[in-house]
């Protein structure tokens, strides 16, 4: 993976719903680490810190927000790459002027986990 991947993942309990994730920091810095940000429409889950519309990226087919809080480290030893083509599947990348933004308010938002910042 790397800083502006998409892709999207079944996700546990059931692993039966692909979910919509973007890679926003940039592995190749960080010894192998980067984190992950998960997309939904559910805005009571996400919040309306960084708001995505259609057209932001293929997959987003409605308004969607950008769930900070769930954000998640990928370490070398999770080895996500494996999982392509099993759990994951890889989409178009995000365009540089989104990934910006969305690089832009996990800086500033109180839902992106501080220590984490530290990685954009």
């Amino acid at each position: 993976m790397k800083l502006g991947d998409a892709f999207t993942m079944a996700v546990p309990p059931r692993y039966d719903t692909p979910h919509l994730f973007f890679v926003i920091s940039d592995p190749s810095k960080s010894g192998g680490i980067y984190h992950i940000v998960n997309i939904t429409t559910d805005y009571i889950r996400a919040g309306k810190d960084c708001i995505l519309d259609v057209g932001d990226h293929h997959w987003i087919t409605e308004l969607s927000y950008v769930s900070f809080r769930d954000a998640r480290e990928i370490t070398p030893d999770l080895n996500l790459d494996s999982l392509v083509g099993k759990l994951v599947t890889m989409q178009a990348p995000l365009r540089q002027d989104i990934l910006e933004k969305i690089v832009g308010v996990a800086k500033t938002t109180k839902g992106y986990r501080n220590e984490f910042k530290s990685f954009l």
